[in-house]
């Protein structure tokens, strides 16, 4: 698929997600591209490819909106995330808080640590001034954290952004890290 192709479908994929306010899980509303934050559109993009390559599960990308029922099943995922970041010893290195953005879905959730105890906050209207972002979709993060995506490839097929300062970028950056190690270790047990 060239460049061009890559970016038609992207641009495809954007124009079919719902929108809203803060997430875009309710509303039908049109996007407009790299509303949600800047490099949300590249981000999809790469989902796109990375689904149409059979590297991330396609069916997730393109679920028909996020119903009630898909919701519940993301929610329980983030949360699953936030027990896995707790568990990680490098998550003592986390900013104070950091928003992670669903490109696919509009979906932002806020982690924050406080006294070594990391808290999740579901469907708010994005990230704060000056927080740390982490851009990516669902099946990028399953996949991650299953083990069988590195954070390196994630990150240089565009499939994952962190933005920030440096120092809170490699802070996410290493936890995504350990939690994928983490998960690869467990599966290479069983």
């Amino acid at each position: 698929m060239t460049l061009n192709n890559h970016l038609l479908a992207g641009l495809l994929f954007l124009s079919t997600a719902q929108a809203a306010l803060g997430c875009g899980l309710h509303s039908p509303l049109q996007v407009q591209l790299d509303s949600m934050y800047p490099g949300s559109f590249p981000v999809a993009v790469a989902l796109r490819w990375a689904a149409d390559s059979g590297v991330i599960d396609a069916t997730a990308l393109e679920a028909p909106g996020k119903g009630t029922a898909l919701y519940s099943d993301s929610v329980r995922r983030l949360q699953e995330f936030r027990k896995t970041l707790a568990a990680t010893p490098a998550a003592a290195e986390l900013p104070a808080s950091f928003s992670l953005g669903y490109v696919e879905s509009r979906l932002w959730t806020r982690y924050s640590q406080s006294d070594g105890k990391i808290s999740i906050e579901v469907h708010t209207d994005g990230p704060v001034e000056g927080e740390a972002v982490v851009l990516t979709g669902e099946p990028v993060l399953t996949e991650l954290l299953a083990g069988r995506l590195s954070v390196d490839r994630a990150l240089a097929d565009g499939m994952l952004l962190i933005v920030g300062d440096e120092t809170a970028k490699t802070a996410i950056r290493q936890v995504l890290e350990a939690t994928s190690s983490s998960m690869n270790g467990r599966i290479s047990k069983r």
